[in-house]
């Protein structure tokens, strides 16, 4: 899973940098099924799915303004996606600084 995970935020990072060729679909796709089978962290992949969503969401915004609740969507994204690497990587690093 965390093979998965790091796969889909390159691909989320790509998207950034490149919005015109991105595709998030698949990204959200291969998240659900993962959902169905890591059960026991379905939480935590549902909420990267709907930072995923709103990062596709405003991949439009993104391509032709580029503006701060954009950029602040991917960030979301991205941030979903470490955490649930690390947590399917173990290494959980809880200091705030």
């Amino acid at each position: 899973m965390k093979e998965i995970l790091e796969q889909i935020k390159e691909k989320l990072e790509n998207a950034y940098n490149n919005p015109e060729s991105a595709d998030l679909e698949e990204c959200i796709r291969q998240l659900q099924e993962a959902r169905q089978q890591y059960g026991d962290k379905g939480t935590m992949i549902q909420d990267a799915i709907t930072a995923l969503e709103q990062a596709k969401n405003s991949l439009p915004e993104h391509r032709h303004v580029g503006t701060e609740s954009s950029a602040s969507a991917f960030g979301q994204a991205y941030n979903a996606l470490e955490h649930a690497i690390e947590s399917f990587s173990g290494t959980t690093n809880n200091d705030p600084f």
